[in-house]
């Protein structure tokens, strides 16, 4: 029987009550650090699919008229375009995206996996530009752990078809503590790259994923895990990204985004509440 733990204000963590597809998404994380799992099969939900892939377009064909100036803006990884990141403005409580990382579906899974109430620090498109030249890896195009929390997870979902050419996730299963390669360069607080070499000579081929997938794909993965982004050659990879970080990681990485809570109802569950660290009223604390 898991023992729930007690937060700082006052929540306690229960386990929820999963049905058979987040049981076997949850198994396979903790077998593996990484799962898959078609949206499909997790929401069930067409017309919140319609809905997202639709404004996830608008934000993609935007960037296609628009790349020259969105990548000169680039201080680093300059071939990936976000649209959220440092945008300045606020997601109302009624925003798809929010609304999609604050669900039951999704966060059940997540703190089931953490054993505990996790944060959600990051919502955000990504736009990754093809480079039919690109051939040196760079930043996280090579084998790393992520920092800011051991067991950090964080979900991807596809709304391109990511195979080969549109530079697909890969991932070392076995590779987050506890796992096969745990120990292997293990986890800390700042990000760990391994000498790529010695890397490649540690950790057996058959252990390594490549993730590709057709639109709707959703990849949930522990990043303290060993893993790499790849090289858009020929197609962008256009997706949506999650984080989430357990309430020790959170203080050592806040939000990055902000929350306008006068738009919306605010009718939010016990998890979402903590997950933007809101008190009862809705209002951040």
């Amino acid at each position: 029987m898991v023992r729930p733990k007690v937060f700082g204000r006052g929540e306690t963590f229960s386990p929820p009550e999963l049905d058979d597809v987040q049981q076997r998404v949850l198994e396979t994380m903790r077998r593996d650090g990484i799962a898959l799992v078609p949206f499909q099969d997790l929401f069930g939900d067409e017309q919140l699919w319609e809905t997202l892939r639709a404004d996830i377009a608008g934000f993609a064909r935007h960037t296609e008229d628009n790349l020259a100036e969105l990548q000169a803006k680039q201080k680093k990884k300059s071939y990936l375009i976000r649209r959220f990141l440092k945008s300045g403005t606020p997601f109302g409580l009624d925003d798809r995206w929010l609304g999609f990382g604050l669900s039951n579906r999704m966060l059940d899974i997540v703190n089931s996996y953490r054993g505990e109430l996790t944060w959600m620090i990051d919502v955000d498109n990504w736009y990754t530009i093809p480079d039919p030249n690109a051939e040196d890896r760079i930043a996280s195009q090579r084998w790393h752990r992520d920092p800011w929390d051991n067991h950090i997870v964080k979900v991807f979902i596809y709304f391109s078809d990511v195979d080969e050419e549109a530079g697909p996730f890969e991932y070392v299963r076995g590779s987050a503590e506890g796992g096969k390669y745990g120990s292997l360069w293990p986890w800390e607080e700042e990000e760990v790259y391994p000498d790529q070499t010695e890397f490649a000579a540690a950790v057996d081929e058959s252990d390594r994923t490549t993730l590709t997938g057709p639109p709707g794909t959703i990849v949930i993965c522990d990043t303290s895990g060993f893993h790499r982004g790849g090289f858009a050659h020929s197609r962008p990879r256009i997706l949506s990204y999650l984080t989430y970080l357990s309430d020790a990681g959170n203080r050592r990485h806040r939000r990055k985004f902000g929350v306008d809570w006068t738009v919306g109802d605010g009718s939010l569950s016990e998890a979402a509440r903590f997950a933007l660290n809101a008190d009862t009223t809705g209002r951040s604390s």
